[in-house]
């Protein structure tokens, strides 16, 4: 009888447990609200509304921003993973100056793109290969930058190791593991270190199930060996979910070139 009750108590634990995990991948995976609405022309910036698939098919939007003269090459940004590319439509501004041309488009289950399903970098990387298509065969472009803020600067990263296109990469706010971004966001809502890092892998567990992909490989620093295009890291030191140790560890793991801009306070 003991130990039928602890299997009925294991059973029960182990329910527990998958329905944790699988509520928890709910607000990871859910189609984002989108910024405020912007326009290139709100900037004073010459540009139009393109839309071009993801490698999977998807259909993928955003703006074309010419350089106003000869092209310097073509600069794409990757917008993090809440919002839409509306909010960094500003940083194209001092790229359009210096004479880029300029690609910001919406991952999938973002802003002006098709999809429900956001995979944090795991299929992210098929938008931003789409995205390279688009600017080489559309609009002839022969040099790819690619500037990335927080997810935006993993999945620049992780694509950079296979598609030899990304001669330059600007990563703001990367991160070396997705599962310590995860853990560190459980820890902030009161969770302490080891259940916090158990409870992430769990979540992005159920998250690969339902979405039938590996979430739980999606980490740049294992991707970094094979980076050799030369990167610039920009790490505030007070970022809470991504520590200067972190940073070293990824810039380490990379390929090719790099530097760090640490920016204290930040």
């Amino acid at each position: 009888m003991i130990w039928v009750g602890l299997s009925w108590l294991l059973a029960i634990g182990l329910l527990v447990l998958a329905g944790l995990a699988f509520a928890g991948s709910i607000p990871l995976m859910r189609r984002r609200v989108p910024d405020p609405p912007d326009e290139p022309a709100r900037h004073g910036l010459p540009g139009e509304a393109v839309r071009f698939p993801s490698r999977d098919g998807l259909m993928l939007g955003g703006w074309w921003i010419p350089a106003d003269g000869p092209s310097r090459g073509a600069i794409i940004l990757c917008a993090g993973q809440n919002g839409s590319a509306d909010a960094d439509l500003p940083q194209a501004i001092p790229l359009h100056a210096a004479g880029f041309d300029v690609l910001l488009f919406d991952w999938r289950a973002h802003g002006r793109s098709e999809g429900t399903q956001v995979t944090m970098g795991a299929r992210e990387q098929l938008d931003l290969a789409g995205a390279i298509d688009y600017a080489t065969s559309e609009r002839g472009a022969d040099r790819i930058g690619v500037l990335g803020f927080s997810m935006g600067a993993g999945v620049a990263l992780m694509t950079a190791a296979t598609d030899a296109r990304i001669a330059t990469l600007v990563l703001d706010g990367a991160y070396p593991r997705l599962d310590g971004i995860l853990a560190a966001r459980l820890r902030l809502a009161g969770l302490p270190g080891p259940p916090a890092l158990f409870g992430a892998r769990l979540i992005l567990l159920a998250a690969s199930l339902r979405a039938n992909c590996q979430l739980f490989r999606a980490n740049p620093i294992d991707y970094a060996p094979g980076v050799q295009a030369p990167a610039l890291f920009i790490h505030g030191e007070a970022d809470p979910f991504v520590s200067g140790a972190e940073l070293d560890a990824l810039q380490a793991a990379l390929g090719g070139p790099s530097e760090a801009w640490r920016v204290a306070g930040a």
